[in-house]
């Protein structure tokens, strides 16, 4: 069964209507071919209900559906963070986001390292990632899309956090970390690793914790990073 998140949803007793989402409405036509009472579920910005509706019927400018059953969000989880540096390439970025979108860690951190080739997205980039992470809930069936923040330094961070840096053995170094009060930001490297400079940028509550023995790609740490943290930590 399909969710899709949607703006300008407005309730009517117990009738649901999805107004001016020409993107659902040709995906509802063209893809699903949906006939009248085709259920789906259908989710707002607020995060704060789902529902299940029938549909009724539909038009460009407004979908009109009954709603079967409404859900709300009632699960706690715990949250994590992460510090990503810039790849290489847009598409790495993408995939990235997505992927950590569906493992669900709650608040993403980018900045532009010395080693990162991409140093900034211009408001169209942003937009296809918004779109990217929001089809990424849809289809893991989370029930929100994770914060994302692009920084201009880490002097943003130093005060609020710990971080434990995504990195190789040898490059360890020693602290519990598990003894640190302040909350946990976990770094990914960009590639070629970071430089002296990069950690010099760092806070001095810091660690480095190995993944694995072998060099990773950036995206293979970052999506290992991100379910280590999730049901490890």
């Amino acid at each position: 069964m399909q969710l899709f998140i949607c703006e300008q949803l407005k309730l009517e007793g117990n009738k649901l209507f999805i107004q001016n989402n020409k993107e659902l409405f040709d995906q509802l036509r063209k893809v699903l071919r949906a006939k009248p009472w085709y259920d789906f579920y259908v989710q707002d910005y607020s995060w704060e209900a789902r529902y299940h509706v029938a549909l009724e019927s539909r038009a460009e400018k407004e979908i009109v559906t009954e709603i079967l059953k409404k859900e709300e969000w009632k699960k706690t989880i715990k949250k994590s963070w992460m510090l990503i540096s810039f790849p290489n390439k847009q598409e790495k970025l993408e995939l990235i986001l997505q992927k950590l979108t569906e493992i669900w860690i709650s608040d993403i951190f980018l900045w532009s390292s010395e080693r990162s080739l991409l140093k900034e997205l211009n408001d169209k980039k942003l937009q296809r990632i918004t779109k990217i992470m929001k089809e990424a809930v849809e289809q893991s069936w989370w029930w929100n899309i994770p914060n994302l923040k692009i920084l201009s330094s880490l002097d943003e961070l130093k005060n609020d956090w710990s971080m434990i840096i995504f990195d190789l053995p040898r490059n360890k170094e020693n602290s519990n970390w598990e003894e640190w009060k302040k909350p946990y930001l976990w770094v990914i490297w960009p590639e070629g690793g970071l430089t002296d400079k990069d950690y010099e940028n760092f806070p001095k509550n810091r660690m480095v914790q190995s993944l694995w023995e072998n060099v990773l790609r950036m995206e293979t740490a970052a999506i290992i990073g991100a379910w280590w943290i999730k049901n490890i930590k």
